[in-house]
């Protein structure tokens, strides 16, 4: 999965349109960035990447922040 597809995901996930997420967005501009959103995230990323969540990916504040993690854990190579 590439780093846009997984933006994607995170869309879909988040019922946002295609192409509305920003790095900056958080839970307070994502209406739908809710817990249950947090667990399917996190399904995604053990199922998509084999990556276990951990303290790096558990406190990214933003898709910025999380897509920054996955980059540097190898996840889109």
């Amino acid at each position: 999965m590439t780093s846009v597809a997984f933006r994607n995901s995170l869309e879909e996930i988040f019922g946002a349109p295609r192409g509305s997420l920003k790095d900056s967005d958080t839970r307070e501009t994502v209406e739908g960035w809710t817990s249950l959103a947090d667990v399917q995230v996190l399904s995604v990323i053990s199922s998509e990447f084999g990556i276990e969540p951990d303290a790096d990916i558990l406190e990214a504040e933003s898709t910025g922040d999380l897509i920054r993690v996955l980059q540097e854990k190898g996840a889109f190579r």
